[in-house]
């Protein structure tokens, strides 16, 4: 195979340095890749792209532009492209420099993307959970106070042009008729303008709080607003993992989710949110990412190569 990477598709050093990794891993396992940097690999020479990151409609920053025309070139010619993202275990908003990577085919979000899930190996749970300080045996917390709504970054794509604000104030105003429990509303840490009337609404609410959380010098630590949590309910936020993986039930509102499989669907369930099993999820979950030294060793690859070659 011949892959092509697009290495203008990462707008940090630090992310084209985990492309140039992958390729290292491609090339061991006997297959070719081409780092690119002035062209677009092309579906009529290469099997499959590569780029860095989901991108949004409405940017115009050449790398925006760059993965909207891959992603779209290969998927009209029936090819494939892979994508890296931010990893949904063991991330930290404290730093955009993560040991694992989130690599699908075809997008990065749990409906809409190939992750290879007929090809599972049931022991990378273990390791994957070990090396990222989880544990696998969590029990789910039958016991909490307060509901938490996590916000996103407005524009996110994994938000699919929902706007997180009115979501946000939507979603307090109908758990309200629910449950009587204290809402607590989490900000994403990123600033945006337009913001403050939508907490203000949210605050003026009774027994509802929305905590100060932004970047760089005043970031709330996530394990604050978990602790006493009775669930957290997300659009599709990687919170909700987070959430999980704590034990803390999730209510995931959006199918995009990548805790979806393990959380309620409907605000209505937030007094019995859903406790059920959360082997299989975790078993699909550790597939869905992977280390730089499993991009530069090949696993990922190899992993990655069995979707790009079925049919």
């Amino acid at each position: 195979m011949l892959i092509g990477i697009q290495e203008r598709s990462a707008h940090r050093l630090v992310y084209r340095n985990k492309l140039r990794t992958f390729a290292l891993g491609i090339e061991k396992l006997g297959d070719q890749a081409k780092l690119l940097v002035d062209k677009l690999p092309k579906p009529n020479k290469y099997d499959a792209a590569v780029i860095y990151g989901s991108y949004k409609e409405y940017r115009t920053a050449p790398h925006h532009r760059v993965k909207r025309a891959i992603a779209e070139d290969f998927i009209k010619h029936g090819k494939h492209y892979i994508q890296f993202e931010t990893p949904v275990i063991g991330r930290s908003a404290k730093s955009i420099d993560h040991g694992y990577i989130r690599v699908g085919v075809d997008g990065f979000l749990w409906d809409t993307t190939k992750w290879g899930f007929d090809y599972i190996d049931e022991s990378r749970a273990e390791k994957v959970f070990t090396d990222t300080g989880y544990d696998i045996d969590q029990q789910w917390k039958t016991k909490g106070d307060h509901v938490l709504v996590a916000l996103q970054n407005p524009g996110d794509a994994s938000l699919r042009g929902t706007d997180i604000m009115v979501w946000g104030l939507d979603t307090v105003i109908k758990l309200r008729r629910y449950t009587d429990r204290p809402i607590i509303v989490r900000p994403h840490p990123l600033p945006r303008k337009g913001q403050q009337r939508y907490y203000n609404e949210m605050n003026a609410m009774k027994n509802v709080t929305v905590v100060k959380n932004e970047l760089p010098s005043n970031l709330r630590p996530l394990e604050k607003d978990f602790n006493d949590a009775w669930c957290v309910v997300t659009f599709a936020s990687g919170s909700a993992v987070d959430a999980v993986l704590a034990g803390i039930p999730s209510i995931a509102c959006d199918s995009g989710n990548m805790a979806w499989e393990v959380s309620s669907h409907l605000l209505s369930e937030v007094e019995n949110p859903y406790r059920g099993s959360r082997k299989e999820w975790i078993n699909k979950i550790v597939h869905c990412q992977f280390s730089v030294k499993e991009l530069e060793d090949g696993t990922c690859w190899e992993h990655v190569r069995k979707t790009i070659s079925t049919p």
